[in-house]
């Protein structure tokens, strides 16, 4: 035999309060992507600059959706699925294939930090 408890909580305060932490995770999550695509920037392949300079972050406006870390070049997927391919290191000794995901995967303590500051209210 188990036992099922339904707990409802109305009123303007608990949905304004909701809102509130719902804003707060959107805004740690942006900044979470910031400071996850400066990581991968330090990572990508580096030839003229296009790719590292294509690097951008789509804020959060839903928690849901979270933010989301862009490279806008044709061959950025390309490149990043490939971390067999030779990439020379005389203008970034750290560049690798993978190097968004390398860099959020290795730094995830780090990233969800900023996000846990972020909700607890900064």
């Amino acid at each position: 035999m188990g036992v099922r408890v339904d707990v409802t909580m109305s009123g303007a305060g608990f949905a304004r309060a909701g809102a509130e932490a719902l804003q707060r995770l959107a805004q740690g999550e942006t900044l979470a992507a910031e400071r996850g695509m400066t990581l991968a920037v330090d990572r990508s392949p580096w030839d003229q600059g296009t790719l590292a300079g294509a690097h951008s972050v789509q804020p959060a406006t839903d928690p849901e959706e979270g933010a989301a870390i862009l490279v806008d070049t044709p061959y950025a997927a390309r490149l990043h699925e490939h971390p067999e391919y030779n990439f020379s290191t005389d203008s970034n000794p750290n560049a690798q294939g993978k190097w968004l995901e390398n860099a959020i995967v290795e730094n995830r303590k780090e990233l969800g930090d900023i996000i846990r500051r972020q909700v607890a209210g900064g």
